[in-house]
């Protein structure tokens, strides 16, 4: 797999280029004698007319050509017949090119990596080199599969359950902008008709009227140009990313959804691994780099050097102050007993469990807070409205 890299050399010289590895882990390692990286990422394949390709149709093909092997079909003609299961053009090329270059002689693991149509995960690529390496590439495909699958499904849930948040913030604003835009203007006007003096509260809504009026769409290009200035900068510059996830990971409440997600998708593919026949330590480097917080990916892959030496993970992660104690003595009771599947299935469910559940509650309490806020804006701006009209009535009524 290549890797697009840009940083400066010793001398402070700007320097850019492609690397060849299996890992972002291993590209940086590579480049190791580069003190500042700014950027580092898999290098783009093809741009090609097709659908976009899921974790759960990647999993189903996956599952197909383990099935196919465990039934001694050899892998080209599994991939052959996996090609068939699929209407996805981008899916297709990708397996026609993998029974290409398996027919001239690679290994998949090897064709995987030197694909273009798909950017796979690192840690897909590690696994399939594992089962080859093990002779049992069939029961790596068919857990590997069974992982993405999982990881579909929370983030199907997730999406899911923001639909109607989204909603209601995306109705909100437009009637907000409605009313700013339009019905307040009108209003105003029979005011200045009336050459009434209008109390504070008026005198604020026209005012931020007024202003949207005249700048709204400076205003709404700068927030989007900023909400998309931040998202460049997460992806591509890593120093941010690293200030942004270390910044999130010390917010009440958004800290335990990131653990929590991140150790359950940790714990399911490490017992999926080992399930398969993956040994431990192995399984345990595949697993950390599903880790999309670079602070916990950080901690997990400096505790793995010392796991490399042949220290204790779990002792590597109590040194490193790991922000979830609990998880770290799981680890431990697995480097005890040695029942790595079952104690690491179990806290998979248990954190995923937890992630689910924390998101559900987070998503019912944000729905009402959102209403509130909406609603009490809403009523502002009417109040601020109606209230020199109330005035007007109370004068009438006295004179």
């Amino acid at each position: 797999m290549k890797f697009f890299y840009r940083g400066f050399d010793k001398n402070g010289k700007k320097v850019k280029g492609v690397i060849e590895a299996v890992s972002q882990e291993e590209a940086r390692s590579k480049l190791s004698h580069l003190p500042v990286i700014l950027e580092l990422k898999p290098k783009s394949g093809l741009r090609l007319p097709g659908g976009r390709v899921k974790k759960g149709e990647l999993a189903r093909i996956l599952t197909a050509i383990g099935l196919y092997l465990k039934s001694s079909i050899p892998l080209k003609r599994a991939i052959s017949l996996a090609k068939n299961q699929t209407t996805n053009t981008r899916l297709q090329k990708f397996l026609t090119q993998l029974e290409v270059e398996i027919g001239e002689g690679k290994g998949f693991s090897e064709a995987l990596s030197s694909q273009k149509w798909l950017n796979l995960p690192p840690y897909l690529l590690h696994s399939v080199q594992v089962g080859e390496s093990s002779g049992k590439l069939d029961l790596i495909l068919l857990q590997t599969a069974q992982f993405l699958e999982e990881e579909e499904r929370i983030s199907s849930q997730s999406t899911q359950a923001l639909i109607y948040p989204t909603f209601i913030i995306s109705v909100s604003l437009i009637l907000v902008i409605v009313m700013m835009g339009s019905v307040v203007p009108k209003i105003v006007k029979i005011f200045q008709d009336l050459h009434q003096k209008l109390p504070p509260i008026t005198q604020f809504t026209i005012s931020v009227s007024h202003f949207f009026q005249n700048h709204g769409v400076a205003v709404g290009i700068a927030i989007l140009g900023t909400i998309f200035g931040i998202g460049v900068l997460y992806k591509k510059f890593l120093p941010f990313r690293r200030r942004i996830d270390g910044l999130l990971l010390k917010i009440p409440v958004i800290n335990r959804l990131i653990i929590s997600k991140n150790l359950g998708r940790f714990s399911y593919l490490t017992h999926t691994l080992t399930s398969a026949g993956v040994n431990f330590v192995n399984a345990l480097n595949l697993a950390s780099k599903t880790i999309d917080n670079r602070i916990l990916a950080e901690l997990f892959h400096d505790a793995l050097e010392e796991v490399l030496e042949g220290k204790k993970i779990s002792t590597a992660l109590k040194k490193r102050n790991f922000p979830d104690l609990p998880f770290v003595e799981s680890l431990g009771l697995v480097e005890e007993t040695g029942e790595a599947s079952s104690i690491l299935e179990s806290l998979s469910r248990l954190y995923l469990d937890e992630y689910r559940n924390r998101t559900t509650l987070l998503l019912s309490l944000l729905e009402p807070v959102m209403i509130l806020i909406v609603g009490g804006i809403i009523g502002f701006i009417v109040i601020s409205m109606l209230l020199p009209i109330f005035q007007m009535n109370v004068l009438g009524g006295e004179g």
